[in-house]
């Protein structure tokens, strides 16, 4: 493998060592070439290490949160680096179905010790761990500081045209709460959840001019419960099949009030 990057698609296995300032000195010279003159990578690189910066200030949390058998499941993919994924003499129907089946996992393969810290966040996805809404509450804290990191707080977006969008686009329907003055409430996007592999719809709100995130899942997670994590707080409950949260930042004042508000406008 070469250090240029001719497109794109050639920073994804490169970003995380990047990130995690594990690159050799003439990758990180091409890397620092392509994110100055592409701004949507800039931007997905500032998410990444948005994302490492809080996993790192909570990684003793996260270690001893992570089961022994999911650390086995982290060194066993860890050590798929080093072996060709396909065979060469393999169809080309099975190289495809292998691949879309690994591909979930392979995104996480880059990021040595960040992967097993990562997994142990979103394993309750992949691995199905037992506290489902304690996993869900730190996966949800990561996905929305990357969202935010990425996206225009500024601008405003319209919930019945989001609506549409995401029963048209995800099969499902969702109830997206439309901007409100008098809450100091403003929808900014709607998005699938990059941290549920897309399981989950990403309301962004900007409240009291804060990011406040609100999710649905189809399906129910566990008990309803207020769960800090990352420096995050997660607002969960479940009802009519789904489950909802709010994330906001830190622990705001009156953070109850809003959620009161979401809860009997989203369901």
């Amino acid at each position: 493998m070469t250090d240029d990057i001719r497109r794109c698609a050639d920073l994804d296995e490169r970003l995380a060592p990047y990130v995690d300032g594990e690159s050799t000195p003439d990758a990180r010279r091409s890397i620092d070439a392509h994110l100055a003159a592409c701004p949507p990578c800039r931007k997905h690189a500032e998410s990444e290490s948005a994302a490492r910066e809080i996993v790192q200030q909570h990684r003793p949390m996260l270690r001893a949160a992570a089961p022994e058998s999911l650390r086995a499941r982290c060194s066993a993919l860890s050590n798929l680096q080093s072996i060709p994924i396909l065979n060469q003499q393999s169809s080309v129907a099975n190289q495809s179905s292998i691949a879309n089946r690994q591909s979930p996992i392979r995104r996480w393969l880059p990021l040595s010790l960040a992967a097993t810290v990562l997994l142990a966040v979103v394993g309750v996805f992949l691995f199905g761990l037992n506290d489902r809404v304690e996993a869900l509450a730190a996966s949800l804290a990561i996905d929305h500081v990357k969202c935010f990191k990425t996206t225009n707080r500024a601008s405003t977006a319209d919930s019945g045209e989001a609506a549409a969008h995401w029963q048209k686009d995800q099969g499902w329907p969702i109830t997206v709460p439309q901007t409100e003055p008098s809450e100091q409430l403003r929808l900014v996007d709607v998005r699938r959840c990059i941290s549920t592999n897309g399981r989950a719809a990403h309301m962004m709100y900007t409240w009291r001019g804060a990011p406040l995130s609100v999710y649905v899942l189809q399906g129910e997670a566990g008990a309803d419960r207020v769960v800090d994590r990352m420096g995050r707080e997660a607002v969960i409950w479940c009802a009519n099949r789904r489950t909802y949260a709010v994330v906001a930042d830190g622990h705001p004042q009156d953070l109850s009030h809003i959620v009161d508000y979401m809860k009997s406008r989203v369901q």
